[in-house]
């Protein structure tokens, strides 16, 4: 028979036992998610996360969730970000589409200017450059008018007198 300080010495080893086995058990326990353990977030690799069972509890900053709850989140997540990219390139596609249609009313409205352009410049060569004679006479009027004004202008006056000679000789085809 053990006498009581025996029976104290057993219970002791016996604690120390369960106690130590539980310290030292192998990684493959905790994977196999032991009762009340707790993983933390930052200790697990992502391909180990996914060998754990369903019910094995991880701290992720200071939230308890299982590794089921983890993985369902990150599918989650996945999907969004695979909606947010379809989104983006239809977005995308739409702007580029929008873009080349607009560049090409750009060029047709271009190329529309340029033909009148075109058009006006032959119509003024078959004009031989010279004014029209009632236009010629307007641009003679106001000629002698800028003439009797330079007269009696100040300089400010005459060098804006000049300018409006000059545009006028211009239209003349001189």
């Amino acid at each position: 028979m053990l006498d009581r300080s025996g029976n104290v010495g057993l219970m002791t080893s016996i604690l120390a036992g369960v106690f130590l086995g539980a310290i030292a058990a192998p990684s493959s326990a905790l994977a196999q998610g032991t009762p009340g353990m707790v993983l933390k977030a930052d200790q697990i690799a992502p391909a180990k996360l996914n060998a754990l069972p369903e019910n094995a509890v991880i701290d992720i900053k200071g939230k308890r969730m299982t590794a089921g709850e983890v993985r369902t989140r990150m599918r989650q997540g996945d999907k969004i970000k695979e909606e947010k990219l379809a989104a983006l390139q239809t977005k995308t596609s739409d702007f580029e589409a929008k873009r080349a249609k607009f560049l090409q009313e750009q060029e047709a409205k271009l190329q529309a200017d340029n033909a009148k352009a075109m058009a006006e410049l032959a119509r003024l060569r078959q004009a031989g450059g010279q004014a029209q004679p009632s236009e010629r006479e307007a641009i003679q009027r106001e000629a002698a008018q800028l003439y009797q004004r330079s007269k009696t202008a100040s300089p400010a006056e005459k060098a804006q007198i000049e300018k409006r000679a000059g545009e006028l000789l211009r239209q003349l085809g001189r």
